[in-house]
């Protein structure tokens, strides 16, 4: 396997350090930075993220999930992720108890919370939430809303690839990224004998072997993701190279499909400095009115939590993927 272990383990606890020690909003760009630290931490690489997350959580707790919470959308929501890894740490079942409550906020029928625009974002928002709120509970009426949700999108084109939603339906590549998030934590939590998994699996297979077509020279996918006009864009590369990586690791993808994730690395690895800062990270972006829009988006190029933080998950990954194989 064609990767420096040593540069791979520098970049990712770099990226841990530095994105990893914010809360300041709740919300999933600065959790999965939260995330990726806990578990570089468990595999035996100590950054105080144990006691940087158990002091979050006592402020959450007792102070901003009552005075913040009723103002969270959906990102916000699945900015909590990372009490599943300090659970993993500590075994306190409190610590993910704010999980399962906005769980029940995305099941309550009587107050629904998504967008009827069905946004490709909500796929992530929707698996990580509820995915992680069965496994602490058994309870189905989390798998069961959690796999719907993933099987009844209209968004997946007939060639494996999502459109952005409804009202924009054009193939942003985060928005690519955030389905292969949305199927991957699924994936994790839907248990081997349920019916339904098999299709998950079919669906989730479809779209990266559709996005295998699209990877660039560079390991890239593009901020637009099917079109060559478009810049090569990190938060969709480091997304989809976590994606296919776990499948890897969940024996869901085959090891051929390393040589995607290789590719994705040496793209990431070229767009991370040794500082943290990155390069070539898309905006914050809301469903657009052209492809006009999309094609000229903001990238953030410095300390960006988005970039770094989706961009640690993945690095986090492969460096278990070969740490567990002796790659």
């Amino acid at each position: 396997m064609n990767i420096d272990k040593v540069t791979l383990l520098d970049k990712t606890l770099t990226l841990c350090n530095v994105y990893g020690n914010n809360l300041e909003t709740v919300v999933y760009t600065q959790g999965v930075g939260i995330s990726a630290r806990l578990r570089i931490e468990k595999l035996g690489y100590p950054s105080n993220a144990k006691q940087y997350a158990l002091s979050t959580y006592s402020d959450l707790v007792v102070n901003r999930i009552k005075d913040e919470s009723h103002a969270w959308k959906n990102d916000g929501r699945a900015g909590l992720i990372w009490l599943d890894d300090l659970y993993e740490i500590t075994k306190n079942l409190n610590h993910v108890q704010p999980i399962i409550d906005q769980a029940d906020a995305f099941v309550d029928k009587n107050n629904p919370i998504l967008d009827t625009n069905i946004q490709v974002e909500d796929q992530f928002f929707v698996s990580a939430v509820l995915g992680r709120a069965y496994k602490y509970t058994s309870k189905d009426i989390y798998l069961d809303f959690m796999i719907s949700h993933i099987l009844d999108s209209p968004l997946q084109r007939e060639d494996g690839i999502y459109i952005h939603s409804k009202i924009a339906e054009y193939p942003w590549g985060r928005g690519n990224g955030f389905a292969i998030y949305g199927a991957v934590e699924a994936l994790k939590y839907i248990p081997d004998n349920h019916v339904r998994k098999e299709e998950v699996i079919q669906k989730h297979i479809k779209h990266i072997n559709s996005l295998k077509k699209l990877q660039t020279e560079n390991g890239a996918w593009r901020q637009v993701i099917d079109n060559d006009e478009s810049y090569e864009e990190l938060t969709a590369t480091s997304m989809i190279g976590y994606g296919i990586i776990n499948d890897i690791m969940m024996g869901i993808l085959p090891k051929e499909y390393l040589e995607m994730v290789i590719k994705a690395w040496k793209f990431v690895d070229s767009r991370v400095e040794d500082t943290g800062i990155v390069h070539d990270s898309c905006t914050g972006t809301g469903s657009l009115d052209s492809i006009e829009e999309y094609l000229i988006r903001k990238r953030e190029n410095g300390f960006d939590n988005r970039g770094g933080s989706l961009s640690a998950w993945f690095l986090e990954s492969l460096f278990e993927y070969v740490e567990d194989n002796n790659e």
